[in-house]
């Protein structure tokens, strides 16, 4: 068996050799970066999802801001809207005025429950 004969490797060959070498490798880490870095084409959709949500939130916040004006519009139109407000949420009463409380039947039907446990024990 004959083995191959090699040429002798002259300074323009090796020069384009590892030349190559190095674009090659230069190209095959760029693509890396390119498909697995900190803004590759992988992150790219959860920076989507991400700009999707903080879009919904600002809807979010901009329709309760928009209840919020209204309701400050609302309260600032005159004072019976004030004291409407007061009495439903803190329930304020006029001097001379009676309040009366009524329980919903749900707060009744613990209540009895609750008291025919305690007789139980």
């Amino acid at each position: 068996m004959k083995l191959p004969e090699f040429k002798e490797i002259n300074r323009k060959d090796f020069l384009f050799f590892s030349l190559m070498v190095f674009l090659s490798v230069a190209l095959i880490l760029v693509q890396v970066n390119i498909w697995t870095g900190d803004y590759s084409y992988w992150s790219l959709k959860d920076l989507k999802e991400e700009i999707k949500e903080k879009e919904d939130l600002t809807q979010e916040l901009e329709s309760k801001n928009l209840l919020l004006e209204q309701e400050k519009n609302r309260l600032s139109s005159g004072r019976n809207a004030i004291e409407g407000l007061a009495r439903s949420e803190l329930g304020f009463i006029k001097p001379g005025e009676t309040f009366y409380k009524f329980k919903s039947e749900q707060i009744k039907n613990k209540e009895i429950d609750l008291s025919n446990l305690k007789q139980d024990q």
